[in-house]
């Protein structure tokens, strides 16, 4: 292996360690990247050494991995430095106390939505999303505020691939999806019901930065038996007013009508 190819190498096996598939095994590696299983333990050497994996004491003696602790501090790093969340995190902090729902923070990833922060409810009964969390862009309303911003051609690009339904309120259908999308560009808000999870909605506005551009979703989502028509309205009217304070520390002017 060159030098170049070597890093490249490494780093491909660290993707295939998720929240679904948290240990690996030296044979699964091998198999999953397709790289000789001498070449895969060498790499994973290399990585132990630095702290980006670790041998799983669950399975010392069979030679399993689990992503280490360096990779924590880096992505703490990451996460410190991002200013959306900085700046987004108070005003979350007061919607949360002013409507007591899941209030979340969500940013695009290629064709994914990805949730960087989240205050949960006191209630008892709430909905639970875990940081880093990703769901399509097409299913969920934080995900499709997102994709309403994109390019049209990039849109239909995305929704010309095969659509995986999560439950039977999953939209996949291209026409739906598009209805859903125009209404997000009319109305600036989208709400879901049981899209990802079952009993659950969720309802999201954009935020922009100093572009005008789409860079986030801020969502409240809870059960959906609490989700009552005066609350959904309430929700939309809390969510565009701390949508537009955060858009505004980002440098968005909105534009008089």
């Amino acid at each position: 292996m060159s030098g170049d190819n070597t890093v490249i190498k490494a780093l491909k096996l660290l993707n295939y360690f998720t929240t679904d598939r948290p240990i690996i095994g030296l044979n699964e590696l091998s198999r999953l990247s397709g790289y000789p299983k001498a070449s895969v333990y060498r790499l994973l050497c290399a990585l132990e050494k630095c702290g980006f994996v670790t041998r799983s004491k669950e399975y010392d003696s069979d030679r399993r991995y689990q992503l280490g602790i360096k990779l924590f501090e880096l992505g703490m790093q990451v996460y410190e430095n991002i200013e959306l969340n900085k700046v987004a995190l108070p005003f979350m902090k007061e919607l949360k106390d002013q409507i007591n729902e899941a209030i979340q923070l969500v940013v695009r990833d290629g064709d994914e939505a990805v949730y960087t922060e989240k205050i949960d409810s006191d209630q008892v009964f709430r909905l639970y999303t875990a940081k880093g969390r990703r769901a399509p862009l097409y299913a969920g309303a934080s995900g499709r505020v997102l994709l309403a911003g994109l390019a049209d051609e990039k849109i239909n690009s995305l929704l010309d691939k095969p659509l995986k339904k999560f439950t039977d309120k999953t939209p996949v259908s291209k026409e739906e999806i598009w209805e859903k999308i125009l209404f997000i560009r009319k109305n600036k808000f989208s709400i879901s019901k049981e899209e990802l999870w079952p009993t659950s909605m969720e309802i999201a506005v954009p935020i922009y930065d100093q572009t005008g551009s789409i860079i986030a979703s801020l969502s409240a989502a809870g059960p959906l038996f609490r989700m009552t028509e005066d609350k959904i309205n309430f929700f939309v009217k809390k969510l565009h007013q701390y949508a537009s304070l955060i858009s505004h520390q980002l440098g968005f002017i909105e534009k008089k009508r």
